[in-house]
């Protein structure tokens, strides 16, 4: 009621000022590397968003199948997309059209990665083969095969002087393949389960390999005597882990922070860091 008695008429009518739509439907997530675009798998389609006001910058429309995973060159011109279609898709993210499409696989791309000269993209599929791509040029330089299962995750090594691949698959068998030989060097046996993750510190040229899985633990490597140096029980199945750049901030207080941080995101939906040195 108004301060005089009368009775106040409730609009009945309202204008829409904003709407927000669904930006997320499940899967893969990246960020370009200046943190200024957010990538996101929306169905069949890849979402790019402005990762300071949220709001949409463009929509990079698929085939009609479902996005299995999805990748960005460190060097932000492209994205590289697979779809259950078997295709890959390459798009220019100056214009947000499609530059190239081919077959793959003989099955869907599971995991993928890019190198860090923005040259080769890596990709795992659930036909246990492991293929490395020419980017611009769209044609196959690699063809490993070693896996008995799923290919569920692959990463390139951030050292340019000797590439390799690491890559790693639903038996929890970690390979090792050189490049350059187009060999398998080494076979890391630890996980006991689905392997999801692979990452390297950055503060030591990749001195460190971190791995993760559904069998709820994170692995700690040596990359130069490819040994297994700590195992970091984190009691739930990983679906996502890494590490963050060295000093991040993370908001822990001053005497908490630490110069190496793993993140962990599993089955209880919520997002873990842990020391790597401690």
């Amino acid at each position: 009621m108004s301060g005089d008695g009368e009775r106040m008429t409730a609009k009945s009518c309202f204008d829409c000022v904003k709407s927000i739509e669904s930006v997320y439907t499940g899967g893969c997530v990246a960020a370009s590397k200046d943190e200024k675009r957010l990538f996101t798998t929306c169905n069949e389609d890849i979402f790019v968003l402005d990762m300071a006001s949220g709001e949409k910058i463009a929509e990079l429309k698929g085939d009609t199948e479902i996005v299995t995973t999805f990748a960005v060159k460190p060097d932000g011109t492209h994205l590289v997309a697979a779809s259950r279609s078997m295709q890959i898709s390459i798009w220019d993210l100056a214009t947000f059209k499609t530059v190239r499409s081919f077959k793959a696989h003989e099955a869907p791309v599971i995991a993928m990665d890019i190198d860090a000269s923005s040259t080769l993209v890596a990709t795992g599929s659930a036909d246990s083969t492991v293929k490395v791509w020419d980017i611009d040029r769209g044609y196959c330089t690699h063809n490993f095969k070693g896996h008995g299962g799923l290919v569920t995750s692959v990463k390139f090594h951030p050292n340019k002087d000797k590439l390799c691949l690491v890559t790693a698959g639903d038996d929890g068998m970690i390979r090792i393949w050189n490049l350059g030989t187009r060999k398998c060097e080494a076979v890391l046996e630890s996980h006991v389960s689905v392997v999801r993750s692979i990452d390297f510190t950055d503060d030591d040229d990749g001195a460190h390999m971190v791995t993760a899985g559904r069998d709820s633990v994170v692995n700690i490597w040596s990359w130069k005597r490819r040994s297994l140096l700590r195992t970091i029980p984190v009691y739930e199945t990983i679906e996502a882990a890494g590490l963050l750049a060295t000093n991040t901030q993370t908001g822990l207080d001053a005497g908490n922070n630490c110069a190496r941080t793993i993140y962990t995101g599993g089955e209880k939906g919520v997002i873990r860091l842990w020391d790597m040195d401690t």
